[in-house]
């Protein structure tokens, strides 16, 4: 065979490979018109590693949905009673205050292992559940013991993601990865609580069909992560050896699994104090504390969705509610960026109103737009407040100390709303779920009036203008 021999680079997922081709008469022309258009590709659109790992994200996002509302769903129309889906709410959201230890595990695994077990575990446990209605053995108590030994062994998932990305992807490119990652998880969480509740809302399908469809998602996501390779892990240098025990050795070592996670323990509740230790006397500490008011109100909400969906249109509405939240999170989080200019303390007064209001209205309304209408519009201001708090924190706060503060004010927050879940459900079942939206309207007013009343917390600069250790909010 004639003709020219032409080789080029080309780029397969994190390595180069050489590629000879040969051609005749327009080769040379036809081939640098193919490198040029591969030029305008983005790299992560040709690097299968990422583009495996997104999938994998997009189709566990989608189980975690579908699992979330057919749940508890199911734990509503079997117990028939808020203070069951209250508890499955707790044992739901309970897990996520656990992730610090998480990160040991996940630091010794790997990835691809990790991420398969974790799957191939949460498809087995969801799956006694139709087995179960099969076998005409299902009960509510089943249903809520599956619920937290899945979600335990989700807390690994999306931190063996996380940490497997840096991996996959280039370090000039992994901002834009973390970008499609969120973007794809919102969008999804979205799409997919909508699609969980109109399956469960289906005679054809109901709750346990769509637990059946959710072990599938399942059994996809682990044949997308068992064929997963990534580079070794750069080892840093001051990291501790973790080779195996010599001969004679105790098994026990300091780098055992078990004393590593006492010592990520004993770490965090270091890291704990010391930020608690910087934020007394600091404005951050004025603003966090209702917060935590708002975050057992939202627990008190989440426990009582399905109930109040009942009352208002049935399984469908329960999805498109959770669409709605998630929505409204994204569309917040969204349009902060346009009010780092606005004075913090207006901005986080102002949003504690239209919050209440909006609760307000979602526990009158009786028209379906204008209920989802209103679900988005209470969720907008904590998706925003989320984004500036923390770009306030991550500006203000001294560089060594960041992570520290971030994961005091977190664990203050995100313990509240496991327990509000748990609350709500014993309230809603004496005074029934529309109480339990008047009750966050309420919690919502009291921290605005609770703003208001403080001079300090009205004049908070806006937070483009605040600088590293800002005496406007460290002195407060």
């Amino acid at each position: 065979m004639s003709g020219t021999v032409f080789t080029r680079m080309v780029s397969v997922g994190r390595s180069t490979r050489t590629v000879k081709c040969r051609s005749k008469g327009m080769g040379p022309k036809l081939i640098n018109r193919l490198v040029r258009n591969a030029a305008g590709v983005h790299p992560l659109a040709r690097n299968w590693t990422f583009l495996r790992l997104l999938a994998g994200r997009l189709v566990t996002n989608a189980g975690d949905s579908i699992y979330y509302v057919a749940a508890l769903w199911l734990v509503h129309d079997l117990g028939n009673s808020t203070v069951y889906t209250g508890i499955a709410s707790f044992l739901i959201l309970l897990p996520s205050t656990l992730q610090f230890v998480v990160g040991p595990l996940v630091d010794r695994l790997q990835v691809r292992t990790s991420l398969v077990v974790t799957q191939a575990g949460q498809a087995l446990l969801i799956g006694t559940i139709p087995l179960a209605a099969s076998y005409d053995l299902l009960s509510v108590e089943l249903v809520l013991v599956v619920i937290p030994l899945a979600s335990l062994l989700n807390q690994v998932t999306y931190p063996a993601q996380s940490s497997a990305l840096p991996r996959a992807v280039e370090d000039e490119h992994l901002s834009t990865a973390n970008s499609v990652f969120n973007a794809a998880h919102e969008g999804v969480n979205m799409t997919f609580n909508a699609v969980g509740g109109l399956l469960v809302g289906m005679a054809a399908v109901g709750a346990v069909g769509a637990l059946v469809i959710d072990v599938g998602t399942f059994a996809l996501a682990i044949v997308l992560f068992a064929g997963l390779t990534l580079p070794a892990r750069t080892r840093r240098e001051d990291a501790p050896d973790r080779a195996a025990p010599e001969a004679g050795e105790s098994s026990a070592a300091p780098n055992s699994l078990r004393a590593q996670i006492r010592a990520e323990t004993r770490s965090y509740v270091a890291e704990f104090r010391d930020g608690i230790s910087y934020l007394r006397g600091t404005a951050f500490l004025g603003v966090i504390l209702p917060q935590i008011v708002i975050s057992f109100a939202m627990g008190m909400l989440l426990a009582v969705l399905p109930a109040y969906a009942a009352l208002r249109g049935g399984s469908g509405l329960y999805g498109i509610l959770l669409s709605g939240l998630a929505a409204g999170a994204l569309v917040g989080s969204i349009a902060a960026a346009r009010l780092d200019s606005v004075p913090y303390g207006h901005f986080i007064i102002a949003g504690s109103a239209l919050t209440a209001a909006a609760w307000i209205g979602a526990a009158i309304a009786q028209w379906t737009p204008l209920i989802v209408g209103c679900f988005a519009v209470a969720i907008a201001y904590p998706g925003g407040n989320r984004v500036l708090f923390d770009t306030l924190v991550q500006t203000v706060a001294p560089e060594d100390l960041i992570g520290r503060v971030s994961s005091s004010m977190a664990t203050l927050t995100n313990v509240a709303t496991p327990f509000g879940s748990l609350a709500g459900g014993v309230v809603a079942a004496a005074v029934g779920p529309v109480a339990i939206l008047w009750i966050a309207a309420a919690a919502n007013l009291l921290v605005m009036l609770y703003f208001l009343a403080r001079s300090s917390i009205r004049a908070l600069p806006p937070v483009a203008s605040v600088e590293r250790r800002d005496e406007r909010i460290e002195n407060f």
